[in-house]
């Protein structure tokens, strides 16, 4: 399962380490090439494109797509771009409605089967926009479950919200969608998107198993520890896919130039129309309270401090990570693909879409973090347990409210509506539980990685910590599951 939970994300960020500024030639490849090559000597590894009017300032691969191999990333390599897939299913959604076969008002209930009254109301825009009230995932991503398997245990899931009434990032919405797709075009989900929609765009390289990949340079996963994961194709597939947990949702391979072409056909309207494209861009719902941005179809939209409209969206699973930036006022697109989603580098894409804008700008390069001995001692080392016990304790409501008071600092138990709070640390008992800290990293003076172990499953989460100095106090959190 991609459970990723990103409290106080400004506040993370705004701490991570750094190393020195890369010092940079003049021009923008040079500049950009110069950091990221700074970057991959702190473990960045992955291909990059950089696109001004059409015209390539940067197209090159880092690091090695295989390290037993020792074969290195190229501007083709094949790489996993996660959540970006859902751009496509939406794309998808919306080349169905252009056929008169579905509308995105239709309620769920009309294309799939065994809907129950809590999700009678559920539209295929809800669904699209993340507003539908389904928490973030189900189940693990690479259990190999069929669509009316998953169908039924979606049904069965209670909402997290009254549909329509709040937004919460759901991969459960997005597999659903997949699923309509079949339904309504009576094709399979992979072989829809190519026919309708890569195949008429002239992309060819994007997909789970219609490319043919054995004539491609896939790039090999690895974890943080540096661990081989492999690719999509190394793990459990049904149907000539993933598992629905992931299918629709993420797990789409693709290269940076396939990326780039299908943002241009978005552009011109080669596959879609521009009134589908209109609908895709519209920034429909705030991504949270205050969030700043917005999420429209498989998109999210900013305004950038030019007053312009930055389009974005980025995937990842813990291992690979990937990021599309399109600047579409300014002509720009930046595409990163990494297949080793290393601490701090998740904003290299954002950092290098700055140093487009700005000559001047010269971004500071993460560093790696330092694995300690063991829990520290201490009231840091006290405040990782605190957190292990509560999410692996039975209790109420009442019981969190009183451990977020005496463990959370009060701008970071404040920020957040308690809701939140409470909901967040909900699926972390449902899906941790009962657990031991297997490892700590020290990511600078105030954040720390924690590695917590389930003791039901075996399963790995790794708990991001940011940590007051003057009294050990969380000030931000965030987790994601590693294998």
């Amino acid at each position: 399962m991609r459970l990723l939970v990103s409290l106080s994300v400004a506040a993370l960020l705004a701490s991570c380490a750094t190393a020195p500024t890369a010092k940079h030639e003049s021009g923008p490849h040079a500049r950009i090439d110069s950091f990221l090559n700074a970057c991959t000597a702190q473990g960045f590894s992955g291909s990059v494109l950089v696109l001004k009017d059409g015209r390539a300032l940067l197209d090159k691969g880092y690091g090695l797509r295989d390290r037993e191999a020792q074969l290195p990333n190229e501007p083709g390599t094949v790489h996993a771009i996660g959540s970006i897939t859902k751009q496509f299913t939406a794309a998808c959604i919306l080349k169905l409605q252009e056929q008169g076969k579905l509308k995105v008002s239709d309620l769920m209930s009309a294309h799939l089967p065994g809907v129950p009254v809590d999700k009678a109301s559920i539209t295929l825009h809800h669904l699209l926009t993340h507003s539908a009230g389904f928490p973030g995932a189900i189940g693990d991503d690479n259990v190999a479950i069929d669509g009316g398997e998953f169908t039924r245990l979606a049904m069965g899931t209670p909402l997290e919200f009254a549909p329509g009434s709040g937004y919460a990032y759901s991969n459960v919405g997005y597999s659903l969608l997949g699923i309509i797709v079949e339904h309504v075009s009576g094709m399979g989900y992979e072989r829809y998107l190519h026919d309708e929609l890569l195949a008429p765009a002239g992309i060819a390289r994007t997909g789970y198993r219609i490319p043919d990949w054995t004539q491609e340079q896939l790039a090999i996963g690895y974890r943080k520890d540096g661990a081989r994961w492999g690719t999509l194709l190394d793990h459990p597939l049904v149907n000539g896919g993933p598992g629905w947990h992931l299918r629709a949702n993420g797990g789409l391979l693709s290269t940076t130039h396939d990326m780039a072409a299908w943002v241009e056909a978005l552009r011109t309207n080669k596959v879609l129309s521009k009134a589908s494209t209109d609908a895709m861009f519209t920034p429909h719902v705030e991504e949270g309270e205050g969030a700043g941005s917005y999420y429209g179809y498989g998109w999210a939209i900013f305004n950038t401090r030019r007053d312009t409209r930055l389009i974005t969206h980025n995937g990842g699973n813990g291992v690979q990570f990937a990021d599309v930036l399109w600047y579409a006022d300014e002509g720009v697109v930046v595409v990163l693909m990494s297949n080793a989603n290393q601490r701090g580098m998740q904003d290299l894409a954002w950092e290098v879409g700055r140093m487009v804008f700005d000559s001047t700008y010269a971004p500071r390069v993460p560093e790696a973090a330092k694995a300690l001995a063991g829990v520290p001692d201490g009231p840091v080392g006290e405040r990782m347990k605190a957190l292990s016990a509560i999410i692996g304790a039975d209790g109420d409501e009442a019981s969190l409210k009183k451990w977020f008071a005496e463990n959370f600092g009060p701008d970071f138990l404040n920020d957040i509506p308690m809701e939140q709070h409470l909901s967040v640390f909900k699926r972390l008992r449902a899906d941790i539980g009962a657990n031991v800290i297997a490892g700590v990293e020290q990511l600078n003076p105030e954040e720390f990685a924690v590695v917590l172990v389930s003791a039901s499953n075996q399963s790995r989460w790794r708990v991001m910590m940011q940590l007051r100095p003057s009294d050990a106090r969380i000030a931000g959190l965030g987790v994601e599951q590693v294998e």
